[in-house]
């Protein structure tokens, strides 16, 4: 026998005949993601250069973790290229290069949505191991379970001390306006992101309305653009024409039964309960929370909002629904 051997065309045929269908491969699993979630550093010194115009929101410095807690989203094919489809359209409303997509990497992978929980901030190294284990702690015993948050409303938002303006789907986990889950756990990490000195999300400023259950959003995009008010109406039309175009699909949704907490380039998923089943045999568990380093990368400047972060010591944001 030769060191190859190399079958006739008339076997490849007749084994081709019987050779068994193509099975779908399963998806990856959630934690698999939470091992690549920083990029590659390419400097340690901010350089817009390297962002496509993006200042980073938390400096590099030694010693200090920029940190991040969000509900993160894997949009399904179907939903990536539904939202793609929108974008798409906007663009040629706007014209192409007026913003950037968060759908995509630059080489075209699909890429992960969030909802932010904080703003992003920083730990000291000494303060890292202690902020993890309350936030821990206090998620788990929020008493909040898995639900779901819907997507409906589009605008750009833009932050008074940010360069960038965002494009935003709104998130609402039911029609009474209060979204209570998401303020539960928006709440409890606030406690613990104050308590080490640093800013809180949403919060409520002196004398004025407490705007959180209405500013949960997703960011789907971003601009340097100066002027995004002129685009209100363009942008309106076209998700009026886009939901129309897609009146047989169901509202997207997002699944949460966990929240993100990144400190560096370490990723950690704090799960909450399972959504009890009504009945005698109902049961509820908690898993116990998975800690998963990433590559060594750089911290990615993040799509929220906020650049104010401090280091470390110790907006009004609102999703308009028009």
């Amino acid at each position: 026998m030769g060191l190859v051997d190399y079958s006739s065309s008339d076997e490849e045929d007749d084994s081709n005949e019987h050779a068994p269908a193509t099975t779908a491969l399963p998806p990856l699993p959630r934690v698999f993601h939470d091992l690549y979630a920083a990029t590659v550093r390419n400097a340690t010194a901010d350089d817009p250069s390297l962002h496509q115009g993006r200042h980073r929101a938390i400096p590099h410095v030694a010693g200090q973790w920029p940190s991040h807690l969000y509900i993160e989203w894997f949009p399904s094919m179907s939903e990536h290229a539904y939202l793609g489809q929108l974008l798409a359209s906007l663009g040629n409303a706007l014209g192409q290069g007026a913003f950037h997509s968060f759908l995509t990497s630059d080489l075209g992978a699909p890429l992960p949505l969030h909802i932010s929980l904080s703003r992003p901030f920083v730990l000291t190294t000494a303060k890292k191991t202690g902020f993890l284990a309350d936030l821990t702690n206090s998620i788990t015993t929020s008493g909040v379970s898995s639900f779901d948050v819907k997507l409906a409303g589009l605008d750009w938002f833009r932050s008074p001390d940010s360069a960038r303006a965002f494009l935003v789907l709104r998130a609402v986990v039911n029609n009474d306006g209060q979204n209570g889950p998401l303020v539960t756990l928006l709440n409890r990490c606030n406690e613990q992101v104050t308590e080490v000195g640093q800013p809180a999300l949403y919060a409520k400023k002196s004398g004025g309305d407490d705007n959180a259950a209405s500013a949960f959003h997703v960011s789907v995009a971003w601009t340097l653009a100066a002027d995004t008010e002129s685009w209100a109406a363009d942008t309106q039309q076209v998700y009026k024409e886009w939901l129309q175009g897609a009146e047989d699909k169901e509202p997207l949704t997002i699944p949460v039964d966990s929240i993100k907490v990144k400190i560096g380039n370490v990723v950690t998923d704090l799960p909450l309960r399972k959504a009890s089943v009504s009945g005698p045999n109902a049961v509820s568990t908690i898993r116990r929370p998975s800690t998963k380093r990433t590559r060594s990368g750089e911290d990615s400047i993040d799509a929220t909002e906020n650049k104010d972060a401090k280091q470390p010591s110790s907006k009004k944001s609102h999703i308009g629904n028009k």
